[in-house]
C-alpha cells in the first residue's frame, strides 16, 4: 500500500512539474509567428543556388521563411501585373530595365532610399542601380549583369576544319564559317551554321550597332531604326536565312527554340547573353566555346543587369528590407557567382574564375565596347515586348523593304500613348 502511495505521489510531483512546461511550450509556439517572404524570378538556372541561399538565410534568421517561385518569362509579367496591385503577389521579385521604367513610377515598388545605408549601395557601381532609380531615389538592389557574345560548338568546328572564332573575326569571317558549317542532305538542312536572332537583346540590336546603325533617339523617346545602316544590317541577316540558308527560319525556331537547337547540336553558332553560359556549359561541356561577336564598322555588345525590388504592399516590410540587405551582401554574390556575374563589387571576378576554362577574357572585354539594352524613355515595358514582336515580323520576310519603317511607326505610337 505504501509503495502504491509513493508511486502516486511521485507521479503527482512529475505532473505538476511537466504540465506548466508543456503549456508554456504550446504558448510559445502559438505566439511565435512565422514570417513568409515570397520571391519571384523567371530563370530556372537560379534554382540550385537559390535553394542554397534560402537554406543559409533561414538558418540564420529563425522565424523567417523564404518561398521561391519560378515563373517562366512568357507568363511572368502577366502574372505580376495582376498580382502586384492587389498585394497577393511577391514580396520581392526580379525586375529588368524596360519594366523598371514602367513600374517604378506606379507606387507599387518599395522606395529603398531611406534604407540606403543599411543596404549599402556603395558596394555597387552606380551603373548597376541607376536603371532602378526614379526621381533620384533608389528602388532596386542590383543582381547580376550580362553581355552578348558568340557561343559555338568546338566539335562541329573541328569536324568541318574551321578555325575557332576570335577577336579578329569580321562579318565576312562569320558568314564564311556559317557556310562551311551548314550541312545539307539533298534539300534538307541537317545542320545549320548559325542562328540569326531577331531578338533586340541577344541578336539584331548588336549587329545594327556594329554596322554603325541607330536604334533610339538620344532621349529614347523615339525609335529611329529606319536608317540606311540598320536596313543594310537587317538585309544581311535576312540573306543568311533566306538567300544562303545558313540559318533556320524564324518559323522553325518557334517549333524548336534557338537554345534547344544549339544545345542539341543542330546549330554550330548562336549569339546570346552571358546569363545562359552555365546552362550551355553543363550541356556541351568541353565542346563549348565562346568568342566576341563578329565586328563590322565597330564592336558592339548589348549589356544589361537585373534588380531585386520589393512590393510596396508587402505585409512584412521590416523582414523584406532585412532580406534585401542580405541580397546586397558579399555572401549572396559568392553564391550567385556559380551561375552569373554578380553586380556586387568583386563578384564578377568570382564568376570569371568559375568559368576560367573558357576564353573568359572575351566577356571581360565587352565592358569596353558595350551598349545598354535599347529601352524607350516611356512605356518601356510594353514597348520592349512590342519591339521584339515587330522585329520577329520583319524577319519573317526575305527582304527588309519598308518593314523597318512600319515597325518604327508602330513602336513610336506605343511610346506616345
Amino acid at each position: 500500500m505504501k509503495k502504491n502511495m509513493r508511486f502516486v505521489l511521485v507521479l503527482l510531483i512529475l505532473t505538476a512539474f511537466l504540465v506548466p512546461q508543456l503549456f508554456a511550450g504550446g504558448s510559445a509556439e502559438t505566439t511565435k509567428e512565422q514570417k513568409v517572404i515570397n520571391l519571384w524570378y523567371w530563370d530556372q538556372n537560379a534554382d540550385e543556388i537559390y535553394k542554397q541561399m534560402v537554406t543559409e538565410y533561414e538558418a540564420q534568421n529563425p522565424g523567417i521563411s523564404v518561398k521561391l517561385t519560378v515563373i517562366p518569362w512568357a507568363d511572368y509579367w502577366t502574372k505580376l501585373q495582376v498580382a502586384l496591385p492587389t498585394g497577393t503577389g511577391p514580396d520581392i521579385f526580379w525586375l529588368n530595365h524596360p519594366n523598371a521604367v514602367s513600374y517604378l513610377p506606379t507606387g507599387l515598388i518599395m522606395n529603398l532610399e531611406d534604407q540606403a545605408t543599411k543596404i549599402n549601395f556603395d558596394n555597387f557601381n552606380e551603373i548597376y542601380y541607376k536603371p532602378f532609380m526614379d526621381k533620384g531615389d533608389r528602388y532596386g538592389v542590383p543582381i547580376f549583369f550580362d553581355s552578348v557574345i558568340l557561343y559555338y560548338n568546338k566539335a562541329m568546328f573541328d569536324k568541318a576544319g574551321v578555325p575557332y572564332p576570335d577577336e579578329s573575326w569580321t562579318w565576312d569571317d562569320y558568314t564564311n564559317a556559317a557556310k562551311k558549317l551548314t550541312i545539307k542532305d539533298g534539300s534538307t538542312t541537317v545542320q545549320y551554321g548559325t542562328i540569326v536572332d531577331p531578338n533586340m537583346q541577344s541578336g539584331a540590336s548588336n549587329f545594327i550597332l556594329q554596322n554603325g546603325g541607330k536604334l533610339f533617339s538620344d532621349d529614347r523617346m523615339e525609335l529611329q531604326i529606319d536608317n540606311p545602316k540598320a536596313r543594310e544590317t537587317v538585309q544581311y541577316m535576312l540573306d543568311m536565312i533566306y538567300k544562303y540558308g545558313y540559318a533556320p527560319k524564324i518559323s522553325e525556331m518557334r517549333e524548336i527554340t534557338k537554345i534547344t537547337m544549339f544545345q542539341a547540336g543542330m546549330v554550330a553558332m548562336v549569339t546570346n547573353h552571358t546569363g545562359i553560359l552555365k546552362q550551355f556549359a553543363e550541356i556541351l561541356g568541353d565542346d563549348l566555346g565562346i568568342a566576341p561577336l563578329p565586328k563590322q564598322e565597330q564592336r558592339a555588345s548589348i549589356y544589361h543587369n537585373l534588380g531585386y525590388v520589393a512590393s510596396a504592399k508587402t505585409k512584412n516590410p521590416v523582414e523584406v528590407v532585412d532580406f534585401l540587405t542580405y541580397l546586397a551582401s558579399e555572401r549572396h554574390s559568392e553564391i550567385l557567382s556559380k551561375v552569373w556575374a554578380p553586380c556586387y563589387t568583386g563578384g564578377a571576378e568570382l564568376f570569371f574564375d568559375e568559368y576560367k576554362w573558357l576564353d573568359i577574357e572575351y566577356i571581360i572585354d565587352t565592358v569596353n565596347y558595350g551598349y545598354p539594352l535599347p529601352v524607350s524613355g516611356k512605356n518601356a515595358g510594353p514597348v520592349y515586348t512590342l519591339l521584339n514582336n515587330e522585329m520577329d515580323k520583319v524577319f519573317m520576310q526575305s527582304t527588309v523593304g519598308n518593314n523597318l519603317a512600319t515597325m518604327q511607326k508602330v513602336i513610336n505610337a506605343e511610346i506616345n500613348k
